[in-house]
């Protein structure tokens, strides 16, 4: 899931999550290894969150980010 986040800092609470809407997410929320998406947001300050299919399992993830011109990382 994908929150636009401007003027956000720090660790996100439960609030954060209730009043905001997640402004992309993959198709289908399925068990798969792999899930590959592309969006189209516009500029400005994101968090993306992954997950597992199972709540409360940790894993470990690699999140790949391409984009078409200029983009700052935190």
């Amino acid at each position: 899931m994908q929150f636009q986040a401007d003027g956000t800092s720090g660790r996100l609470d439960e609030d954060f999550f209730r009043l905001n809407r997640a402004c992309a997410r993959s198709d289908a929320f399925i068990n798969l290894r792999e899930v590959t998406a592309r969006f189209r947001v516009t500029p400005g300050d994101y968090v993306i969150i992954p997950s597992t299919y199972e709540p409360n399992v940790e894993a470990q993830f690699l999140l790949r980010i391409y984009a078409n011109g200029f983009m700052e990382s935190m």
